[in-house]
């Protein structure tokens, strides 16, 4: 944050209400996550951190325009905030508002010279764009900053499975899973699953997903990776387990749903996935992996204009979607 607030005894009750929202939080319960940060705020009332918060979960939750206000207001009450104008960037972001993202990124950066996380961020909208090489700019300047992350290796590597170099690519992987040797929580067995996943070696991916589990049984985040990579390693019944119990957790969440109807067509049952793609699709109709799916599927049953038409929504809000598929499913 900006200034360095000495925490008044109103913020201090208010921090309870946020340690309380974190086990919510990775169970993808972001009702009561939002719930708790209210509560935050009722305390303390001028607290920017509990806005930036509370935008975050909004944005989680789909709560799009609820969050641009949070962060607006976090903004407001500490202009000096590289952490409110980070999360507002990632929101621009996920709305596909490319140049609000750049700008709210670069005055993060402004702000702290050193943020690793805003670079790394600001990848990601050139990653969507299809600018790779300006993406590795990015990320090459977030590892510089913090070369412990394992983060920034994985993005990179995946930057370059997207330009095709899988040898690049999987020596990124490799520094990423080396920088996590010993996880112990569920959060870094997520982190290293994804680069195993890149490096197509789904059994130690599945297995790392798995001993997320046994520490956070209800980590619908993990339940829906694992439902992914068992897809692609082709356990299709397990996977399909995985989604349904995650959907028990987040029964809303656009991204589960995506992944289900993503494993029913890898499984070859069309209509499933054609229904699981317009479920998605209700919640987030932008959310371009879905409208690119749901346009294999739509040509795979012989609509050749209809999914042609979802193709082509899906590559305007980001073109780079069809890389990405084609990683995983061929058109």
């Amino acid at each position: 944050m900006g200034e360095i607030r000495k925490p008044s005894p109103e913020s201090k009750k208010g921090y309870t209400f946020i340690l309380a929202a974190s086990s919510s939080r990775y169970t993808g319960d972001y009702d009561r996550v939002i719930e708790q940060f209210d509560q935050a705020i009722k305390a303390d009332p001028t607290n920017p951190r509990f806005y930036a918060a509370r935008g975050s979960a909004r944005a989680a939750n789909h709560q799009l325009s609820e969050a641009v206000n949070d962060l607006d207001r976090a903004i407001s009450l500490d202009p000096g905030s590289s952490l409110a104008f980070l999360e507002r960037g990632s929101l621009y972001a996920a709305m596909g508002e490319y140049g609000r993202a750049i700008g709210d990124f670069g005055e993060a950066i402004k702000l702290f010279p050193r943020n690793a996380s805003a670079h790394l961020a600001r990848s990601y909208v050139y990653l969507d764009t299809r600018e790779y090489d300006r993406a590795i700019e990015e990320i090459d300047q977030s590892i510089k900053l913090d070369p412990l992350c394992p983060a920034g290796f994985y993005v990179r590597g995946f930057t370059y499975d997207l330009k095709g170099q899988r040898d690049q690519a999987n020596t990124e992987y490799d520094r990423a899973i080396e920088l996590d040797p010993d996880p112990g929580n569920a959060v870094a067995f997520v982190r290293r699953a994804r680069s195993y996943q890149g490096k197509r070696d789904y059994d130690r991916a599945i297995q790392d997903l798995g001993q997320a589990l046994k520490l956070e049984p209800r980590n619908a985040l993990a339940l829906n990776h694992r439902c992914f990579v068992r897809a692609m390693a082709g356990a299709f019944d397990d996977a399909l387990k995985d989604c349904s119990d995650a959907l028990q957790i987040r029964p809303r969440d656009a991204a589960i749903l995506d992944t289900r109807a993503f494993a029913y067509l890898k499984k070859g049952l069309l209509e499933d996935a054609l229904a699981g793609y317009d479920a998605a699709l209700r919640i987030d109709p932008r959310k371009a992996v879905s409208l690119y799916g749901r346009g294999i599927v739509k040509r795979r049953k012989g609509d050749i204009v209809g999914g042609e038409a979802d193709i082509a929504m899906a590559l305007a809000i980001k073109p780079a979607v069809a890389d990405f598929m084609a990683r995983y499913v061929a058109n």
